[in-house]
């Protein structure tokens, strides 16, 4: 979902009119589906698989309240179903990969999505509605069981969006990952990786973000250890800035890197995860009530999450970070904490009730200390809600929902959020880190309620269609004359995706 913070002034203050209408977009969605349309997603190891917040990589506001779980593998891992699907499967990659000799493996992912937004900015009459395409195809060359160098080719690009069009809707032809490894981080103990790659060891702070459409690589240097029951992952990257065409560069100077470690908690079912991650840009910028610095940052996060699940079967999972150091030669002293719970009753359309809390902490006036929690690279769709509005900065926020599965291969969702600055004095914030929007009432911390509704079907073990809808109501926070409270957005999505022969090991 692109949140309204995502368009520049230029698409704010554009012409209004349009050349053509939100029917003809939908109904040319639905003839392309009809024609043999179809999607996808994401690369599939232990950096990745056990970045959700449940145990065993599941989400606690789950399973379909994030679709990043149905593109960590084939379908059938997220339900563990052996029921027959609804239609025959489809798998070309593996298809070609039998023919192939065993050393070369082809892998492809598709996805197809259309979006429509109204009211971006919260401004009244803001709209748009747009069709988007993410096409990726990769290349594993395998030299022996401990050696292997994977390339993947990735196109995304809109259709019908209003200009300005780029990142993160247009991304055409680019390399989205390049690297060698060295060692299975599934089967062996020790591995390296280098070259462009997704890492996601906390979906929280350091992730993918798939749900955008060029979704987001590190240029990076991975080194996993493990044995029996503990993990240990440490790395060096730097972010790719994707361009609209042609191969992306990672932003100079600009560095993450550090250490997350996973272990079996002291009770049966449960994980431990510490981790310390480091932050370096040559040019930050502070911007709040009470001062404004720009200058080199120097910072580091310390963190535990807790994960865990009741012998009544009750799933929970906690998760506290505090942060140090200095931006523009002013100290950072954060901090944030999650936490969240859920229960599968066992009866028929087998509901889940989930709940979840977060809280960042922001700036205060006057303070001579830097207070605004910085996410780093987050995870940005459903963080807080499906309409990705706010990032994990000066905010609290209470969500509370329920999943049921009319079908065991469906699934149906609602759920409810509410709002509220940390710091009065401070703005709320985007995905992305920027601000969004200052207070407009210094009296009221509200910032306002979302109400979303999303389903997830699986075709088959590579197909799986989803849609949803969310609204947004703003609070006093975001009080202004002229200004429209009220935002909303929905999706139709369909995902392919073939491992090839690697799914059949």
């Amino acid at each position: 979902m692109l949140s309204p913070s995502g368009h520049s002034v230029a698409v704010r203050a554009r012409q209004l009119s349009r050349s053509k209408s939100l029917g003809a977009v939908w109904a040319f969605w639905f003839l392309l589906v009809l024609a043999g349309g179809v999607s996808c997603d994401a690369q599939d190891d232990v950096t990745t698989q056990n970045a959700s917040s449940a145990m065993d990589g599941a989400w606690i506001t789950g399973p379909a309240s994030s679709p990043l779980s149905y593109l960590n593998g084939p379908a059938y891992r997220t339900w563990g179903s052996t029921e027959p699907y609804a239609i025959a499967d489809f798998h070309p990659a593996a298809d070609l990969d039998e023919k192939l000799p065993g050393w070369m493996v082809f892998e492809t992912e598709e996805r197809f999505r259309g979006e429509q937004f109204s009211n971006a900015a919260f401004q009244a009459g803001d709209s748009d509605s747009y069709l988007l395409n993410l096409l990726r195809v990769q290349a594993d060359l395998r030299a022996s069981s401990w050696f292997r160098f994977s390339a993947q080719l990735q196109d995304a690009r809109p259709f019908f969006e209003q200009p300005p069009i780029g990142p993160p809707n247009e991304n055409r032809w680019d390399l989205k990952l390049a690297y060698a490894e060295i060692g299975d981080p599934s089967r062996q103990w020790f591995s390296v990786r280098v070259g462009r790659q997704m890492i996601n060891y906390n979906n929280t702070l350091i992730a993918n973000s798939e749900w955008r459409n060029q979704g987001r690589s590190y240029d990076a240097a991975v080194m996993n250890l493990q044995s029996h029951g503990y993990h240990l992952g440490i790395f060096a990257a730097s972010v790719v800035k994707p361009l609209p065409s042609g191969v992306s560069h990672h932003q100079q100077g600009n560095y993450v890197y550090g250490m997350y470690a996973w272990m079996k908690g002291p009770f049966a079912n449960t994980s431990i995860e510490p981790f310390v991650l480091g932050r370096v840009q040559p040019s930050a910028v502070i911007a709040t009530a009470g001062f404004s610095a720009t200058g080199k940052q120097n910072m580091k996060a310390w963190g535990l999450r807790w994960k865990g699940q009741t012998a009544s079967g009750i799933e929970y999972s906690a998760e506290g970070v505090a942060e140090n150091g200095v931006t523009a030669k002013v100290p950072i002293r954060a901090w944030a904490t999650t936490g969240g719970a859920a229960y599968r009753f066992d009866i028929p359309g087998h509901p889940r009730l989930f709940a979840q809390y977060d809280f960042a902490s922001g700036a205060g006036a006057g303070s001579t200390t830097h207070g605004t929690f910085d996410s780093i690279y987050p995870t940005a769709h459903d963080r807080f809600g499906i309409l990705d509005l706010f990032g994990w900065q000066n905010i609290h926020a209470v969500r509370s929902g329920i999943t049921v599965e009319p079908h065991h291969r469906w699934s149906v969702s609602t759920q409810g959020l509410d709002f509220r600055s940390a710091k009065l004095t401070d703005a709320v914030y985007d995905s992305s880190g920027s601000p969004l929007a200052r207070n407009a009432t210094p009296r009221s911390s509200h910032v306002g309620v979302e109400l979303d509704a999303y389903s997830w079907y699986e075709l088959n073990r590579h197909f799986n269609i989803g849609a949803g809808y969310g609204w947004f109501g703003g609070g006093n926070f975001l009080s202004r004359p002229g200004g429209s409270h009220a935002y909303s957005s929905s999706y139709i999505v369909v995902n392919f995706k073939d491992h090839g022969r690697v799914e059949r090991e």
